[in-house]
């Protein structure tokens, strides 16, 4: 299995695009490190392009964007991993997904009876606020990054050397740490985003191996 990550990337919605655009942080941490990334954006997000790539490139990691439930992630418009289909490709390698209700069946499942298997992900919806004004240029929606920054923390973590078990603290860490701010700096939404932070934290779980490492 190779030192190397796959990244979906799909782009069809606001929800995928911030997300999307927001994976820039993960790529510029993996380009730093000399860590090979491989992109499956628009249309390659889709489950045959990422079945065939799986199996070629054997990558160690996978990262995921997108939306989902607790059997499925999706990739462009089309569901790319199925429990029950195709999630023994998941199976013995890290796996981060940023996709709603995921991690209650489908992270569960592919990482039992492992031992190097280790899944991170959400086992309720992944929630996020943006400010509309920046609908057009996400990078520079500051209320957005309060959510996907600290999501982001998770693979570069990882990307950084830190166990699975260190990356998932790490994120977590940063998501009080907004709560706190947002708190601090009160207006009107503060309660309402604050909320949304907090489920983010307690939805947040990690299955399979805590000590692996990429």
């Amino acid at each position: 299995m190779r030192r190397e990550i796959l990244i979906t990337l799909p782009r069809y919605d606001d929800v995928t695009e911030y997300l999307s655009q927001f994976s820039q942080q993960i790529e510029d941490s993996a380009n730093e490190r000399g860590i090979k990334i491989k992109k499956l954006k628009d249309n390659e997000a889709k489950q045959k392009e990422f079945e065939k790539v799986v199996k070629k490139l054997d990558c160690k990691m996978i990262i995921f964007n997108g939306h989902g439930s607790a059997e499925e992630i999706r990739g462009q418009k089309e569901i790319i991993v199925k429990l029950g289909v195709n999630d023994n490709l998941l199976r013995e390698r890290i796996v981060y997904a940023r996709s709603c209700h995921v991690a209650f069946k489908l992270g569960k499942e592919c990482t039992k009876n492992t031992r190097e298997g280790c899944f991170i992900g959400y086992d309720r919806p992944f929630q996020f606020y943006v400010d509309t004004q920046w609908l057009g240029n996400p990078l520079k929606d500051n209320l957005a990054r309060l959510f996907l920054h600290s999501s982001n923390l998770v693979p570069i973590s990882i990307i950084k050397g830190n166990s699975t078990s260190d990356a998932n603290e790490n994120s977590k860490k940063n998501i009080l740490k907004n709560i706190n701010k947002v708190l601090r700096d009160f207006n009107a939404e503060s309660f309402k985003i604050a909320e949304a932070l907090w489920n983010n934290y307690e939805g947040q779980v990690l299955y399979g191996n805590p000590n692996v490492k990429l």
